[in-house]
């Protein structure tokens, strides 16, 4: 993520929960303001409408998707927005992204599709969805790397490739030992507190015949999530980056060590063809 985009610390994402209906009607009310300032509507008829429409709505997002999960953005605690995602092996497809008026032109929301784009890049996986074809925000989703795959009638359906991880080099990693790094689950997007500090301890480089691997040793907290998995990491120097963790044996007592391990196959030496 580069220096220039906002940061937001006081995010959240907390799946929904029973007493969210209030806000989420809201939210979903603010999207359709233009339509009903178009119709001239207002008073219980609109809002009866707004009802059913918000209730058609979420009725075809539970059956349409298969592993769908619905958020709500907090911002210091308070209601910004609402957050829908659909999470399978073959996509991460945003379902639904939608920003309260008062939250809205403050950067929020590409910060929440840039870290869509950061754990579409650590999963390997393509992230997608679809947007009507005059809806301004087209720019900023291509912008984002997004392009149009299909011409679906009303709605593009967009799709961004995943990236392959930009992992800083040994001598970078080396010169920052003894540094902390942020730990961050990247289905939480990266706009929670992180799961942990990690202490870079060591990272010892190894070169054979066939590979070149490179050894991180970390010790922090116990995170109490799986052992071996992918997570991302921060660190003020490096940025931001996915890397496959998992604990390892040995140390001080109370300290939790984890490992990454890098490797790169070695380029066949080049043929040469003898002189005559």
């Amino acid at each position: 993520m580069s220096a220039s985009c906002p940061v937001f610390t006081d995010l959240a994402l907390r799946p929904l929960r029973p007493g969210d209906e209030e806000a989420l009607l809201a939210i979903f009310a603010s999207t359709r303001e233009p339509e009903r300032q178009q119709l001239g509507w207002s008073g219980p008829e609109w809002d009866a409408f707004v009802c059913q429409q918000f209730a058609a709505q979420h009725a075809q997002y539970i059956r349409g998707y298969a592993n769908p999960t619905f958020s709500l953005v907090l911002r210091g605690g308070e209601v910004a927005g609402r957050l829908y995602v659909d999470r399978i092996p073959a996509e991460i497809r945003i379902i639904d992204i939608a920003l309260l008026p008062a939250h809205q032109r403050q950067g929020l929301g590409g910060h929440l599709l840039r870290a869509l784009a950061e754990e579409s890049d650590a999963c390997g996986i393509p992230m997608g969805l679809h947007v009507e074809k005059n809806n301004p925000i087209l720019g900023a989703y291509e912008r984002l790397g997004l392009q149009v795959r299909e011409d679906r009638g009303v709605y593009l359906y967009m799709q961004r490739p995943s990236q392959p991880p930009r992992l800083p080099g040994s001598d970078a990693f080396a010169a920052c030992a003894g540094s902390t790094f942020e730990l961050h689950d990247p289905v939480q997007l990266g706009c929670t507190a992180p799961l942990a500090t990690l202490r870079l301890e060591r990272a010892t480089a190894r070169q054979g015949r066939v590979a070149f691997s490179l050894s991180l040793n970390f010790t922090g907290p116990d995170i109490g999530c799986p052992a071996h998995a992918t997570y991302l990491l921060a660190h003020p120097v490096l940025g931001r980056f996915p890397l496959f963790l998992g604990t390892v044996m040995g140390g001080a007592a109370g300290a939790i060590h984890y490992q990454a391990t890098l490797t790169r196959l070695v380029p066949p030496p080049e043929e040469t063809t003898p002189h005559e």
